[in-house]
């Protein structure tokens, strides 16, 4: 299943949710093989603590969109997932490696 986490809605997945409480409770309960990310959420959370929160309780799947249009919040969820092991090529996808 491909999880899209972002308030826009603008990428191709089978559940979409915009705050960071629907995304833990979906890692949680489902199986999710593809994560897409923005860094602006709804509510006080970011996408970097969706990161965190989803590899400390490993549910992180290993393949990551970054979907934020702005190029600073790309860079800090770029930082994010390769400090816990990710790589891209392209800076936007990422597999865990």
């Amino acid at each position: 299943m491909r999880l899209a986490v972002t308030k826009c809605g603008h990428y191709e997945a089978d559940v979409y949710c915009s705050n960071a409480r629907e995304a833990r409770r979906i890692l949680r309960e489902k199986s999710v093989s593809m994560l897409a990310i923005d860094f602006q959420l709804t509510g006080k959370d970011t996408g970097n603590e969706i990161l965190r929160w989803a590899n400390e309780h490993d549910v992180l799947p290993n393949y990551v969109v970054i979907v934020a249009r702005d190029r600073a919040q790309r860079i800090s969820l770029a930082n994010s997932l390769e400090q816990i092991g990710f790589r891209s090529a392209d800076k936007t996808t990422y597999f865990r490696h």
